[in-house]
């Protein structure tokens, strides 16, 4: 196969591969182990690369060449970075800032979730060296090669240590040769396996984030990096694109930045042999090999844009960041982004873990990495491109300057990431992940909803009233819950559509929320069809006596009247009570003496025989108003709190402006959450019960909580 054939048949791969993964699971996971060791091939020989190719780059060059090549290459370097992290923060700032803390939990029941001080320390300076290698914390692994490579400039040489190295090295670019071939079928597995598995929810919400990631790395690594260049080089913008292009074309086809090395290594030769240097081609090889070996790990940009996730990351799971973090994040950014672009996703890791961000952050990434890698790979090449050419031409004197160049770089810069700022501002909806906005766009799982269309708004039965003596007696009275089930085939599910985030209607006249859909899942581990009967808080505990349905759900509660008179589920999901109030008045509600100050609180509390117990019981001095639902909270005059779960008021506190959630510190007031079912079912209460820790052991139910609930990423207020 010839080389210039890759790129098409590449493309070919790619189209077959979205094919596939769009219409053929099955292929797709057949084709899946191709697609892993094309990935693996590639980055097993990245460490042997990158620990070979700095120990033989700096080792080889004497000392007096060394200090020299550090001279012209640090201004290299803060240029390359001081102009990428100004762009990240323009991208940056394309999503809002939170300005609040949604929930603030003065209750000890959460751990603080911010990271160690000492683990950034970890990561740049190992302990054992060998260690860090088998962890892959690349940072470590190249300021280690660093520093033994200066070290053994001081040796005798030739050495037979870097004749090893030469061999080492060749022997990584001579695998990827052959691993390149590989490329059409790889990337047609990749492809099929992105779009196979990619969560569309969390994509959506942050499509923004993705369309200002491929917009602002293709605008730095084809337009600014390259001219740059020509600003202070005596080279044109055409010259260096035609010399890069096929460095950048192996970079997209793979997806790897580290394949278009040699052909970097040839295009900045090339660029030099356009101007006299005193020195031979070889002498002028080492400093190109030296330079070029030392940008990998320190130019790869396209890692740094983990700096525009997180910043994404932090509204979309509606957390503030800090003056101090925000100042601290570009210089967080550069340490742990040193490496190879699979080092971003161990970057991500810390990253969030400092900043308190929850752990699915990490998912979140590489769910949006599908897409924007092949971005932030292309700006890795261009910069690797840029700091090799520059230094190499630095070294030997051959630098001038270009006003011209410079304006005209400037000029089309300030317009393309002008409008990227204003598409990311303006071109969408930010909506955070616990929002009203964001729930009323959730969806069942495809596969679930195929199932059935029981869940659709209009099709809900009504309850019908207590038959008459006169109406058909109901010939499946007598039987046991899980019995009249079995022989009707059908499972009626009472319902409140009201309940965020347990069971509420969706934007697409869909009911929806975890309730709904374990209700689905249970209903097809029964193999019985699943019809709905909404039900008022008011009449619930007879609704169930009179077997107007099987099993109530919508964020139930456990009480002691419920235990006794009905039958009830183990509990699936525990929540402290919590309060909405203004954000200003969070320290007015912190302990349950600060809430007894207040001597004329006022608290609203929703339409549900239970709350409005609890509320009672919780604040006996408070004036209450009882109201059907919280979405005009904002709007109720003389309320100044309003009484609910945790879960329950975050999403409001999300949705309603200058609002937050409160948990006070010594409140012993926790909810169990469960399923309602008749008196006497105990059948069905043992078989959902079963079930439901069947569910539990196999991950079902935690990856339910974790797209509807989201119960342990609440940030704990720290102590003052």
């Amino acid at each position: 196969m010839k080389l210039k054939l890759l790129p098409f048949l590449v493309l070919i791969g790619g189209f077959a591969g979205v094919v596939i993964g769009s219409l053929s699971p099955g292929l797709t996971s057949v084709l899946k182990p191709f697609g892993e060791i094309y990935i693996r091939l590639m980055e097993v020989v990245v460490l042997p690369y990158l620990v070979s190719s700095l120990v033989l780059g700096l080792g080889r060059l004497s000392p007096a060449t060394a200090v020299t090549l550090f001279r012209k290459s640090w201004p290299v370097y803060l240029l390359l970075w001081a102009v990428t992290f100004v762009f990240l923060a323009i991208a940056a700032s394309t999503v809002p800032l939170v300005s609040q803390t949604t929930v603030v939990d003065f209750s000890n029941s959460l751990p603080t979730d911010r990271g160690s001080p000492t683990a950034l320390v970890d990561l740049l300076i190992p302990d054992n060296f060998f260690q860090a290698l088998s962890q892959n914390y690349i940072p470590s692994v190249v300021l280690m090669g660093v520093i033994f490579g200066i070290a053994i400039q001081h040796s005798v040489k030739p050495t037979s240590l870097l004749d090893v190295l030469t061999i080492i090295r060749n022997a990584c670019i001579r695998i990827w040769g052959w691993v390149i071939y590989m490329a059409p079928l790889g990337v047609c597995a990749l492809f099929a396996e992105s779009i196979g598995s990619v969560s569309l929810t969390g994509f959506a919400a942050l499509s923004i984030y993705v369309a200002v990631v491929l917009l602002s790395a293709a605008v730095l690594a084809l337009w600014v990096f390259p001219m740059l260049l020509t600003v202070f080089l005596p080279l044109t913008y055409r010259e260096i694109m035609s010399g890069l292009r096929e460095a950048f074309v192996v970079a997209i086809v793979t997806s790897l930045s580290v394949a278009s090395l040699p052909l970097i290594q040839q295009a900045a030769q090339d660029f030099l042999a356009r101007v006299k240097t005193s020195d031979t081609t070889d002498e002028q090889r080492e400093i190109i090999e030296t330079s070029l070996s030392v940008s990998y790990p320190l130019a790869q940009i396209g890692n740094f844009f983990i700096l525009v996730f997180l910043v994404h990351a932090a509204f979309y799971y509606y957390l503030p960041l800090e003056r101090q973090q925000l100042i601290e994040l570009p210089f967080v950014t550069l340490l742990s982004g040193i490496g190879s672009p699979t080092s971003s996703i161990a970057a991500v890791t810390f990253m969030a873990d400092w900043l308190g961000l929850p752990g699915g952050t990490t998912d979140l990434y590489v769910e949006t990495m599908a897409i924007t890698r092949y971005a932030q790979v292309i700006a890795s090449v261009s910069a690797f491109a840029f700091v090799t050419t520059a230094i190499t031409f630095m070294f030997y004197g051959k630098v001038r300057f270009n006003l011209r160049a410079l304006v005209l770089t400037i000029a089309v810069t300030a317009v393309a990431f002008t409008g990227i700022w204003a598409l990311g501002r303006w071109g969408g909806t930010h909506a955070p992940l616990h929002s009203e906005v964001s729930y009323r766009g959730a969806s069942l799982p495809d596969y679930l909803q195929a199932l059935s269309d029981a869940n659709r708004a209009s099709n809900r039965v009504d309850a019908q009233p207590t038959q008459s003596v006169d109406a058909k007696p109901d010939l499946h009275a007598g039987l046991d819950t899980i019995d009249r089930i079995e022989t009707t085939g059908i499972l009626r599910v009472g319902i409140n559509p009201n309940v965020m985030p347990f069971s509420y209607e969706n934007n697409k006249d869909r009911i929806v929320g975890y309730d709904v859909e374990l209700m689905y899942r249970f209903a097809q581990s029964m193999n019985v069809d699943l019809r709905f009967v909404p039900y008022t808080w008011q009449n619930l505990n007879e609704d169930l006596k009179n077997h107007r349905f099987d099993i109530a759900i919508g964020g139930l509660y456990i009480t002691d009247g419920r235990l006794s008179g009905l039958t009830v589920s183990d509990p699936y999901f525990e929540s402290p009570l919590a309060l909405i109030v203004k954000s200003e008045a969070v320290d007015q509600f912190k302990s349950r003496s600060a809430i007894a100050a207040n001597k004329n609180l006022s608290l609203a509390v929703f339409d549900d025989p239970v709350m409005i117990a609890l509320a009672k019981r919780n604040f006996p001095s408070a004036k209450l108003t009882v109201v059907d639902d919280y979405s005009r909270l904002d709007n109720m005059e003389n309320v100044q709190a309003a009484i609910w779960t945790r879960e329950q008021a975050k999403a409001l506190a999300i949705s309603l402006k200058d609002y937050s959630a409160v948990v006070p510190e010594d409140t012993a007031s926790r909810f169990l959450f469960a399923y309602l079912m008749p008196p006497a079912s105990p059948g069905l209460a043992s078989y959902l019960n079963y079930w439901m820790s069947l569910s539990k052991d196999n991950g079902v139910l935690q990856d339910m909580a974790r797209r509807w609930i989201d119960p342990a990423e609440i940030r704990r207020r720290s102590e003052d």
